[in-house]
């Protein structure tokens, strides 16, 4: 190296320079601190809502519309607390709602509906049907499982038949002058009638044919009635007359005006196309009048006392089941009973990739347990399309989570994989749909958001050592499903197995516990949702209205009505003026407590507590 010819850098580059330098900046980065908030509520939190509501610049209010600046700003309230109550579960709720004005209708939808998972709104609206079936019909009692052959799935994927399917080849060039003698040249040139094996699509073309007009019998003005200004398609003449058709007489019997001509030619329907919705619909259909009509059992299984095996009886005949009817006070009526249902489809893909469509359907229907085969048969002969696997429902109280759990929507949420359906995903009877809420009171909004947030944050608090707890008991009892998995794998003792079950009951009833603790509490609130605050159980009417006085109290909400609900003026200003003097000391430490902090906050002898920029931080390390 000293003896080198060339003169080396005075300065030389470390080897390893860019490496280096990629380790400083991560090391700058992280000294740093997370650019991003982990959570927005370290700013917005229901202080900040409480002084959103103080502010009267702040208050929302409704524009003119646009390009109309000079027009009056309609006095619409934005916001209004709505109390509604649900009669057929006795649950109460404080809801905020808000009040747009009206504007153009959206486009309508058109063309066909493809999905891949149920919605959060529609899992909501299966288990309010299940409630309220559970609460006002006795809840569902059969769970059914629907399936499909490989013929029924090509005719619902896309329209697809198995078999022969015949179709033209196109003709051959024409022969020339000198080769057209003879009856075999005759036969060249015209399209030949072949056949094919495998799945295929028939369809039927019908031509499109244009209306008519009646006899007509003597002149008449023509008016295009199907054009968006009609009176502008009457021809006037120069001297301001109108043009007279069929003058002379020339029309004499029915006619047809261009205008008249179809959009199209023809129309072309896939006559074996069909789809999951249509099928079920189908089944349903048929299903109901069986239940309504009463239907025939054919056989019937009895079990032996002793041995408990099951057997036909030799002397088996047929059995009459009666149908369903509506119930009154003095009896039975001629009224069909309502058919209470619940179905919902899914499509995930098999261990071949194929898919695998089948349909869950909730039934609110039992028969006597002898005759409980011969129902199945039936149903699955009704159903036509492949198996239908039925089993009786344990507890039809929670019949809506059957259905769910069925789909993997419950134990998956989002990462669920359903499958793509056309067409409807799943559907409720309609004597099965929970009835909406009904409102009894409309209040101004003021700082209910507010209170509705800081509640669901106490609500969250208190529910998280519980949320703890039960994530541990779901742990245990995953792990203990997978040591009982091994344990029948290796064939260990029966006594083992009968420790592992008790283990697994031991934990579900403690799981059930933890639930039952949290459901007690009667009350739903969360940071998430911060307009709305429901009550259930059988004080939730009392919850309900003592939660407004502590409102009106404790928090300085206005309480004033609104709308349909201002002959409630003067009582609503005596409950005030109670609830004011009841809370009166509670109200003065929470704005005691407010001040308190926002002078600390404001304070300039506060230290920064902004996080150093990059740049400073370099700055203090150089």
């Amino acid at each position: 190296e000293d003896n080198r010819l060339v003169q080396g850098r005075k300065s030389p580059t470390h080897p390893q320079q860019d490496r280096l330098d990629l380790l400083l900046a991560q090391e700058r980065k992280l000294q740093h601190g997370n650019t991003e908030l982990d959570s927005p509520e370290a700013v917005y939190n229901q202080d900040t809502l409480y002084a959103l509501a103080e502010n009267p610049t702040m208050t929302p209010r409704v524009l003119s519309p646009k390009e109309k600046t000079k027009v009056v700003e309609p006095k619409l309230k934005t916001s209004v607390i709505r109390l509604m109550e649900r009669e057929w579960s006795g649950s109460f709720r404080v809801l905020q709602q808000t009040m747009t004005p009206p504007s153009d209708a959206p486009e309508p939808q058109s063309g066909d509906r493809y999905t891949e998972q149920l919605t959060p709104r529609a899992v909501g609206k299966i288990f309010e049907s299940g409630a309220y079936v559970a609460a006002c019909h006795g809840g569902f009692t059969t769970f059914l499982t629907l399936t499909f052959t490989p013929k029924q799935r090509n005719r619902i994927m896309g329209g697809m038949v198995d078999g022969e399917a015949p179709y033209c080849t196109l003709p051959e060039p024409p022969l020339p002058a000198s080769k057209r003698r003879g009856a075999r040249s005759m036969l060249r040139g015209r399209p030949k009638l072949k056949g094919t094996d495998g799945a295929h699509t028939p369809v039927s073309i019908v031509r499109n044919m244009a209306g008519y007009i009646e006899a007509i019998g003597g002149p008449y003005c023509h008016i295009d009635t199907t054009a968006q200004d009609p009176a502008a398609t009457v021809d006037i003449l120069d001297d301001g007359s109108v043009k007279v058709m069929n003058e002379n007489g020339e029309i004499a019997g029915p006619y047809t005006p261009i205008c008249f001509k179809p959009e199209k030619d023809f129309t072309i329907t896939k006559e074996a196309e069909t789809s999951i919705g249509k099928e079920v619909s189908r089944f349903l259909d048929g299903a109901k009048k069986m239940y309504q009509r009463g239907w025939w059992a054919t056989y019937s299984v009895e079990k032996d006392a002793e041995t408990g095996a099951k057997y036909c009886p030799l002397s088996n005949t047929y059995t009459q089941v009666a149908g369903h009817s509506k119930p009154s006070e003095f009896g039975p009526t001629e009224e069909p009973a309502d058919f209470h249902y619940i179905w919902v489809a899914e499509c995930p893909a098999n261990e071949h990739g194929e898919p695998n469509m089948h349909v869950h359907v909730l039934l609110n229907w039992q028969v006597p347990e002898n005759l409980f085969e011969a129902w199945a048969k039936r149903l699955e002969k009704l159903w036509g399309n492949g198996f239908a696997n039925l089993q009786r429902i344990q507890k039809p109280k929670a019949a809506g989570s059957y259905i769910i759990k069925a789909v993997g929507y419950a134990a998956k949420g989002d990462n669920a994989d359903q499958g793509l359906i056309k067409g409807n995903r799943y559907n409720i009877a309609r004597c099965s749909r929970a009835p909406g809420w009904e409102c009894i009171a409309s209040f101004e909004a003021g700082n209910m958001a507010a209170i509705i947030k800081e509640c669901g944050y106490k609500l969250e608090q208190w529910k998280k050592p519980l949320h703890r707890s039960l994530r541990r008991l779901e742990k245990q009892f995953d792990q203990t499903i997978k040591a009982k998995a091994i344990a029948k794998q290796a064939k260990k003792p029966k006594a083992d197995l009968f420790k592992l079950n008790a283990r697994l009951a031991r934990l579900e009833t403690e799981q059930k516990a933890i639930r039952d603790q949290m459901k007690a509490r009667g009350v739903h609130a969360s940071t998430k949702n911060r307009f709305c605050m429901a009550f259930e159980g059988e004080q939730a009417e009392n919850k309900a209205y003592d939660f407004l006085l502590w409102a009106a109290g404790a928090r300085g909400w206005s309480m004033i009505p609104i709308g349909e609900s201002d002959h409630l003026a003067e009582t609503a200003t005596e409950v005030r003026q109670t609830a004011r003097a009841e809370y009166a000391r509670q109200y003065e430490r929470f704005l005691h407590k407010r001040s308190y902090w926002q002078h600390v906050l404001s304070d300039p002898m506060t230290p920064n507590t902004k996080e150093p920029t990059e740049l400073q931080v370099a700055a203090a390390m150089a």
